[in-house]
């Protein structure tokens, strides 16, 4: 068959919402997907790079996307353990930028405040709005991917993340639009905040683009 050198699975149901509505699809894909992808990767010759999920660290159990991405972790790992793949595993933390979802369950937060700001709604904020999460860009998980997939490791952790945080409030604050509250969803974290040190010590990779800067730029101001 064919020869590859890497493969970057990046394909899941993704988000928290909807894995309440459809477990059973979401353990599927994210979880026995992620071993179709490492047997295929192994019969091919490639190293795999993995999309985890920051979600892990409010717990594997607070939903089922979270769960199914950490069970999609361990198939990594044992791949590597088992067979000798060469898998590495990249937690993402509240990715944005372009293309994102701005509509529907798959929505961003970004995403939903950029259509709403260019709508001249005001911005609904879930719960207190005091909730914080370590926005990255997409630009930087991209840079972040190509930077692990550089040497072979065996099921190791990389957080894809800005090791800084912002509460939805100071988010909805930069676009300086009014705010609405809405109430609060089940199974989602207080606090995101990614420890990305052993990401630059092993790969050499830091996030360039900043939360603000890139709100100064959408909006204009």
């Amino acid at each position: 068959g064919e020869k590859f050198d890497v493969v970057f699975h990046l394909a899941a149901l993704a988000r928290i919402q909807p894995s309440f509505k459809k477990p059973l699809e979401t353990i599927s894909i994210d979880s026995y997907g992620t071993a179709e992808v490492c047997e295929f990767a192994r019969q091919c010759g490639a190293k795999v790079v993995y999309a985890g999920s920051s979600s892990f660290y409010a717990g594997p159990y607070l939903n089922p996307y979270a769960f199914a991405k950490w069970h999609g972790e361990e198939i990594c790992l044992l791949y590597a353990k088992c067979f000798g793949l060469s898998t590495a595993i990249a937690r993402f933390f509240n990715v944005y930028g372009p293309r994102q979802p701005e509509t529907g369950d798959y929505a961003t937060v970004v995403g939903i405040f950029e259509k709403k700001h260019r709508d001249g709604m005001p911005l609904t904020v879930t719960g207190d709005g005091k909730q914080r999460r370590d926005f990255t860009h997409v630009g930087d998980i991209c840079s972040g991917l190509v930077a692990i997939s550089q040497q072979d490791f065996t099921g190791e952790i990389f957080n894809l993340g800005t090791a800084t945080n912002h509460s939805i409030n100071e988010l909805a604050d930069m676009f300086g639009a009014t705010k609405v509250y809405i109430p609060g969803r089940p199974g989602e974290a207080c606090d995101t905040l990614a420890d990305i040190s052993k990401t630059t010590e092993l790969t050499g990779w830091t996030p360039k683009i900043k939360l603000e800067n890139y709100i100064l730029k959408f909006t204009g101001g």
